[in-house]
């Protein structure tokens, strides 16, 4: 999330540079300069949001809390799996 946040600011900058360098327009590297800072601020602010939380220990390996299926699951999937796989015809 952090290396989107620093290409999309330099993407920013570099629209600014052009602007102001190549176009000649007055003010365009300020103004994308601080949309880079924004987009910055933002992608690190939002880093350690969106990063997923994972549970202590491995996660290949079945926790104590975790309970054991009911003796009717087995049974209950199959059945539903055979139903959902039964051809549909249109409302």
């Amino acid at each position: 999330m952090i290396l989107w946040g620093l290409a999309i600011s330099a993407g920013h900058v570099t629209l600014g540079l052009v602007g102001r360098l190549v176009l000649e327009v007055p003010g365009s590297l300020l103004f994308f300069g601080l949309c880079a800072a924004l987009s910055l601020a933002l992608a690190v602010l939002a880093a350690p949001l969106l990063e997923p939380r994972r549970p202590p220990g491995d996660p290949g390996e079945p926790r104590a809390e975790d309970p054991e299926p009911p003796p009717w699951w087995p049974e209950f999937e199959r059945d539903f799996r055979a139903h959902a796989a039964r051809p549909r015809t249109p409302a």
